[in-house]
């Protein structure tokens, strides 16, 4: 359809003096004509022993944030394949840093936060008993929207309403 069009002029003289274009292409690559603008991020897994020991101590009543260090530092080898797939996709959701796992906020939160720390249900609950009392005693709502800027745990809404 549009190839005869584009053919059409194929074979015969150009006129280079009147710069109509046709001597340049279309370069597939981007970074042609820039260069590399970002580097490559590399993510590296150098926790020490102690740090993956705490965190997998601290963590070991979640199973989701458990499965989530094990991905991330290589020790779930004993699984099946589909779920090391299924847990290194998750993992990719979160960091570990200074000895803390951090979740990574991206998607389609409304609130624009880079990361929040993850915590086990028994530390969420005493953060909302304290946001509870600290806080003005506003209810679930208000106390959820100013612990999510900050924490990230499973079932919060059941570890908000025990706090309550």
């Amino acid at each position: 359809i549009a190839d005869g069009l584009s053919r059409q002029w194929e074979g015969h003289q150009r006129d280079i003096g009147l710069l109509d274009g046709s001597e340049w292409t279309v370069s597939e690559d981007w970074e042609f004509n820039s260069g590399l603008v970002n580097d490559l991020l590399q993510m590296s897994t150098n926790v020490d022993t102690s740090t993956a020991s705490q965190l997998q101590q601290r963590f070991s009543n979640e199973p989701v944030f458990l499965e989530v260090i094990e991905a991330m530092l290589q020790m779930d080898q004993g699984r099946e394949v589909r779920e090391r797939k299924r847990a290194r996709h998750r993992a990719s959701q979160y960091l570990i840093d200074n000895g803390k796992l951090w979740r990574l906020r991206g998607g389609t939160a409304v609130r624009a936060r880079s990361r929040v720390e993850c915590v086990t249900r028994a530390e969420a609950q005493a953060l909302a008993a304290k946001q509870h009392d600290e806080g003005g005693h506003w209810g679930r709502d208000a106390i959820k929207i100013a612990l999510t800027d900050r924490i990230h745990s499973p079932k919060l809404d059941a570890s908000i309403m025990n706090a309550i």
